[in-house]
């Protein structure tokens, strides 16, 4: 009995020294976006992606660098909801110091951020590729504002829905998060309470463990998220059907198909598989931006950045999630179906 206390104290000392220890290998730390020339990393070929196949960011950069025909080496990093906290491991952090995704690694200098990896890669095309960055001044100019209009912010991301398209997709993201992750294992998802720089991420993904979904979207806070997600991109994809009637051509700025398009297709892809997409185009009014997703789907870069890479647990969770709409009116309800 009496080495009770101090083997307890000793086990608790052990579990502390692991934590301080651990977490001082997991900090993360801002990065400037762009090509860092001054770091070089380990690299077995000149272009190398770190990045996963369910992340909207990644996705970008992966058609970016199909449609330009260059070739390389992909580097599968998880998420929490395609297996764990690879982000936060300290092999790719010291490849992205943020944790973030995705990161380019060229020549074994990376490059951070996507829409500046998407312009980094521009730059990088084989002979015969698609010009995705316009000469003309004012259609690239016009190009920037529609990549700003889907930018996804990694430390704010619903911030600004109403003015943003990209700050829409996490909102309404949440549904295939809440059924994906019950393929997770809860310790897992617990995790990341210890060594998330933002503790609301891990609390949600374990509460919808637990809770399944039903009972998630039950809750107010997640109903008026994805309530204003749904009222603020109904609008955003009614701006995108006008542009291109506006444009008078198969993209968004008319003929020229342009890293524009890879953002907003990127977009579409996700309401695509929340099954949101299907929900505004059946209120009628979107005819051309039907049209539009459909020929982004025929692409060849399409088929080799996005199905060819389809996430087993994303895909899992992709039909729950069709299947819950069909099967329980209240759920289907509760999406604004």
């Amino acid at each position: 009995m009496s080495l009770i206390l101090p083997i307890f104290a000793l086990a608790l000392v052990g579990a502390f020294g692991w934590f301080v220890f651990e977490r001082s290998r997991r900090r993360t730390r801002s990065v400037t976006g762009g090509v860092h020339p001054e770091i070089s990393l380990p690299h077995s070929a000149p272009f190398e992606l770190y990045g996963n196949s369910f992340s909207h960011c990644s996705r970008k950069t992966r058609l970016v660098l199909a449609e330009l025909g260059i070739e390389y080496v992909h580097k599968p990093i998880d998420l929490i909801e395609t297996g764990s906290y690879e982000t936060l491991s300290p092999a790719y952090l010291r490849v992205n110091p943020s944790g973030l995704i995705p990161t380019l690694v060229h020549h074994g200098h990376p490059v951070y951020e996507s829409d500046d990896i998407m312009a980094y890669a521009s730059l990088h095309a084989v002979p015969g590729a698609p010009k995705l960055v316009p000469d003309d001044g004012d259609l690239r100019a016009r190009m920037e504002v529609w990549i700003r209009f889907g930018n996804l912010s990694s430390h704010a991301p619903t911030a600004d829905m109403e003015t943003r398209i990209g700050a829409c997709v996490p909102a309404l993201t949440l549904p295939l998060f809440i059924t994906s992750i019950r393929y997770i294992p809860l310790r897992r998802i617990l995790f990341g309470a210890l060594f998330h720089p933002d503790k609301a991420r891990p609390m949600f993904f374990a509460a919808a463990k637990v809770l399944g979904l039903k009972r998630m979207l039950s809750l107010k806070p997640i109903q008026d998220i994805v309530g204003n997600g749904r009222r603020f991109m109904w609008a955003h994809l009614r701006k995108i059907d006008e542009a291109l009637a506006e444009a008078k051509g198969p993209w968004i700025l008319g003929s020229s198909f342009t890293l524009a398009d890879i953002t907003l297709g990127c977009v579409l892809l996700r309401l695509d598989e929340t099954g949101f997409l299907r929900s505004f185009l059946d209120k009628g009014g979107l005819e051309r931006v039907a049209l539009y997703y459909g020929r982004w789907q025929e692409r060849s870069s399409w088929k080799a950045a996005i199905i060819d890479v389809t996430h087993p647990i994303i895909a899992r969770g992709v039909q729950d999630l069709r299947d819950a709409r069909g099967r329980d009116p209240v759920i289907a309800r509760m999406l604004g179906d």
